[in-house]
């Protein structure tokens, strides 16, 4: 391994830069470790330059310490920086995969929705013109009895309330 600076690194002793102990302070997350990153301002710092409403990049001043420890604390902290942004980066690609698998559930159950609604429709347009035919045929019935009822009525009539005439 290349060492940077003139200290010893972080990952040649075994250590994981990306351990809890590493990340802005001490290992129960208190923030009482011995190292600060120059990359974490906290709040708006009102001193920084800016242009418009974006803030422009200020090179960090490093206080103390040879010139071979602040180039480590620097390479040491863009280490830091890189290991978070590929958890991060990691993280946003499993929500992005889990959204993706939902995505296409929910596009799936769409297009199911969609065939079942279609075979629906084609079922009650089935079901529609048979009624119709049954319709016209029952109209067809009565029309036939109706006529067949006022036919033996006028025989009837006139046969004097016999079905024969003599």
């Amino acid at each position: 391994l290349t060492m940077y600076g003139s200290g010893a690194p972080l990952w040649g002793n075994g250590e994981s830069l990306s351990a809890p102990a590493n990340k802005h302070g001490g290992a129960d997350g208190s923030g009482g470790g011995s190292y600060k990153s120059y990359q974490d301002g906290g709040a708006v710092d009102s001193r920084l330059p800016r242009q418009g409403n974006a803030y422009m990049y200020r090179a960090p001043t490093l206080e103390g310490g040879t010139y071979q420890e602040q180039q480590s604390h620097i390479v040491e902290d863009s280490l830091k920086t890189n290991y978070e942004a590929e958890g991060t980066a990691a993280a946003v690609l499993s929500q992005m995969t889990t959204q993706r698998y939902q995505l296409k559930a929910a596009h799936d159950d769409v297009w199911e929705m969609r065939e079942a609604t279609e075979k629906a429709k084609r079922e009650l347009a089935d079901m529609h013109a048979k009624s119709r035919k049954k319709k016209q045929r029952l109209q067809m019935i009565i029309a036939v009895l109706a006529v067949t009822d006022t036919f033996l009525l006028l025989r009837l009539l006139r046969c004097g309330g016999s079905f024969f005439c003599g």
